[in-house]
């Protein structure tokens, strides 16, 4: 059934619409574990665990439209929002998100909420909610995530939002460093590169890491590169979109910016793609952000070559650094840079608007100052 899957049988118990004069009719079910070969096993263990109710008849057809009323005091039971929190699950699933993206971003903030609503009987549902977002620290992305994902179940009820709990939402800066992203520096990438050079990671590992650094791709955007020389320059053909609440990206063609010092050939990185590739388990992988975070983090524990990585480096500080390298040495636009990194010019600028102007800003003050002296 499109990208769900259902049982179809006469064996499942009759509803009245069923009944007829034609007799008990083959009825259907729509399970709630989505169709793929890495959830063959649960919908297995779904479809038997169905089987043994039906013929147990302790099986009954669930009612998803089962949902109280808005002023129904028992609407905020963990009950009723267990039932509700399942019919929001299946009509995302397949539908807007993936399984794995629910599991992410849905369960565990949704899983709070049943929790804190077990506690006690509530009455007021703003105190419930209130409640549940206390558990994240204010202005995290992570309160962020809780609201928007509340909210979007009690539009899926059809109740009101209390608009009050905006004030509690935030804006998920918090946590955000005030001098801005954090890049690589340039002798932090020649660190990275001699200790995977001397760890048990393979050639193709850090032809990876190179690709990143040099061409300042977004992890997952190693799935279906291809890298090629046109008029002298080595250029990357990045063909994975990004889809996001932000928009979408298409493909692009990127050149290569290395740090400076670094050979142009980018120390034949053409010829090490096409003779060693990149690694098959990271390239398949469902995150392979995942897989180089795994990697980055044992190769901090290494012994330094000559620097230390620091704990809040990760593989996107690739990215970063060669945003900033746009912007820094190369003086591009902010339009230019954005369209080779493959986001809006808005994107840029609230990521990387503060590392860019305040060298500028710090200058500028420095000469005002100067002038006043003079």
């Amino acid at each position: 059934m499109r990208d769900k899957l259902r049982v179809v049988s006469s064996e499942l118990p009759p509803r009245s619409k069923d009944l007829g004069p034609e007799g008990p009719k083959r009825r259907s079910i729509t399970l709630q574990t989505p169709p793929g070969p890495a959830t063959a096993a649960a919908a297995l263990a779904e479809c038997c665990a169905l089987f043994d109710a039906v013929m147990a008849g302790s099986w009954d057809w669930p009612d998803p439209d089962d949902i109280p009323a808005a002023g129904d005091p028992e609407r905020l039971s963990p009950v009723a929002l267990q039932r509700l929190v399942t019919k929001l699950r299946t009509a995302v699933v397949g539908e807007a998100v993936g399984e794995s993206t629910w599991e992410r971003t849905y369960r565990a903030y949704l899983a709070k909420l049943i929790e804190e609503a077990g506690q006690r009987h509530w009455r007021d549902e703003q105190e419930l909610l209130e409640a549940t977002l206390r558990h994240w620290k204010p202005g995290t992305r992570a309160r962020q995530m809780a609201h928007d994902r509340c909210r979007r179940l009690w539009k899926e009820a059809g109740w009101p939002w209390p608009e009050a709990l905006l004030a509690m939402r935030g804006n998920g800066k918090a946590a955000a460093s005030p001098a801005g992203v954090r890049g690589f520096s340039d002798a932090e990438i020649d660190e990275l590169r001699a200790r995977i050079q001397r760890s048990r990671l393979t050639a193709a590992d850090l032809v990876a890491w190179d690709c990143l650094a040099v061409f300042g791709l977004r992890p997952a955007e190693l799935q279906g590169l291809e890298l090629q020389q046109q008029g002298g320059l080595l250029m990357a053909l990045v063909t994975r979109q990004k889809r996001s609440s932000k928009g979408s990206s298409g493909a692009r063609t990127v050149p290569a910016v290395p740090p400076p010092g670094w050979p142009a050939n980018c120390h034949d990185l053409l010829e090490r793609w096409k003779r060693y590739g990149l690694p098959a388990g990271m390239v398949a992988a469902r995150s392979p952000g995942e897989v180089l975070g795994q990697q980055l983090s044992r190769l901090r524990d290494q012994k330094p070559v000559k620097l230390d990585l620091e704990q809040e480096l990760t593989s996107y500080g690739c990215r970063h650094a060669f945003a900033l390298r746009l912007g820094q040495e190369l003086g591009l636009h902010v339009r230019e840079a954005a369209e080779l990194m493959g986001h809006s010019p808005q994107v840029h600028l609230s990521t990387y608007g503060r590392r860019l102007d305040q060298p500028k800003l710090l200058a500028k003050v420095a000469q005002k100052l100067q002038e006043l002296k003079d």
